[in-house]
């Protein structure tokens, strides 16, 4: 039989289908595996056996399910395969290896100066990474792939788009770029997507195939997922919530237009006039502080973002219509006072449905994931879903 890299990069076998799937999962029955493949019983059946016989899967703690025989977990070997995620954040970049089991192996942050070049970052990474493996007693090339994840939109072979967060990288070919030093399967895709990615893999939409993520932080980014799959659009750039135009008269937005919902929500803009107000440099994070204790001005910054989040929420739920809606990124850890005022303003902007039986309204929840971690750790779901490939290593 193949090996775990082979098995990965195939796609027509009904061994890489389950590889994949157990590498989504962490661990599943066999019910699951048929469930998710959409293979028989019998072909799960026979092709697990022959992955338990070379060692790649192995059985895990059965688990319960009511009354009777409970049902065997399965998961692939810790040892079988190792993936990396990657987040190039500002002023650092951070790097996660994990097992096929999803345990964190390795996670280093590297310091460095925030307008950093897109080679400077291929190269942090191909030296830490070259150190890391070379502790765990592997390769950069034994592994089954590195997810990148990027503060801007990508095309689907890699380019960056229109990004705000990193304006100098527009039309970067990232692809080519981290490809010629690091030799394996690579994607890459926008941190928004990621989190929402580590959000289905091990946080509060596990289990959830429908839904849209809100992401307020220094920016305001989102992801669309339908099917148990993120919405990528045309050229990569769906879910760009924060530049939904509320105000075409509105102050301008660093991706061009004026009025976007950003330029009211971002941290970046709330920073801005928390400055304007204290007549003192203020943190992102001495923001949210200030705003969860309820200080004077800060108070009324927060309710005021959270009535065009919910504005711009409506918007986007008059259109895609979705069973839940996720909010993540630091805004969030704010609590109630600006969860509570970002749902009285959704309810205010978006369709409203008549009071029949079976017609609901979209639930809310919070992000598990938020800080950096939904990032990093969606960097590593993209390769665990296999999402967002853009380049696989020449046979």
């Amino acid at each position: 039989m193949q090996n775990i890299n082979e098995l990965f990069l195939d796609h027509d076998s009904p061994a890489g289908r389950l590889v994949r799937g157990l590498a989504a999962f962490g661990a599943a029955t066999a019910g699951q595996l048929s469930k998710s493949t959409g293979l028989g019983r019998s072909t799960v059946s026979t092709a697990l056996t022959e992955l338990r016989d070379t060692g790649i899967v192995i059985d895990v703690d059965a688990k319960a399910s009511g009354f009777g025989r409970p049902s065997q977990l399965l998961s692939l070997s810790p040892g079988s395969g190792r993936c990396a995620g990657v987040l190039l954040g500002l002023g650092e970049i951070r790097i996660v290896i994990c097992d096929m089991t999803h345990a964190v192996l390795s996670d280093v942050w590297i310091p460095i100066r925030r307008d950093y070049t897109p080679e400077e970052a291929a190269d942090q990474v191909r030296d830490s990474l070259t150190t890391q493996c070379q502790s765990l007693g592997i390769t950069i090339a034994d592994l089954l792939g590195v997810g990148v994840a990027i503060s801007a939109p990508l095309s689907y072979d890699g380019k960056v788009l229109n990004g705000d967060v990193l304006p100098t990288w527009a039309g970067v070919d990232l692809a080519e770029i981290f490809s010629t030093r690091l030799d394996c399967p690579l994607h890459a895709e926008n941190e928004s997507h990621c989190g929402a990615l580590a959000e289905m893999t091990w946080g509060s939409t596990v289990g959830e195939s429908d839904f849209i993520l809100y992401k307020f932080d220094l920016g305001v980014g989102g992801a669309i997922v339908r099917d148990g799959a993120v919405v990528r659009g045309v050229s990569g750039s769906a879910a760009e919530f924060g530049h939904i135009v509320l105000d075409p008269e509105g102050a301008y937005c660093r991706c061009g237009n004026r009025g976007c919902l950003q330029t009211y929500v971002g941290g970046y803009h709330l920073i801005r006039r928390a400055e304007e107000f204290s007549g003192q440099p203020v943190t992102i994070d001495q923001f949210v502080e200030r705003a969860r204790e309820g200080r004077i001005g800060y108070r009324r910054f927060i309710e005021d973002a959270a009535v065009k989040a919910g504005w711009g929420m409506g918007i986007t739920s008059s259109i895609l219509n979705p069973p839940l809606f996720v909010i993540a990124g630091k805004l969030a850890t704010i609590g109630k006072a600006f969860l509570e005022p970002l749902e009285r303003s959704f309810n205010r902007h978006t369709l409203q449905h008549p009071d029949l039986p079976g017609v609901s309204a979209p639930r809310f929840v919070v992000a598990k994931f938020l800080g950096n971690d939904d990032t990093v750790m969606g960097a590593v779901a993209l390769v665990l879903r296999q999402h967002g490939r853009i380049v696989s290593p020449t046979p």
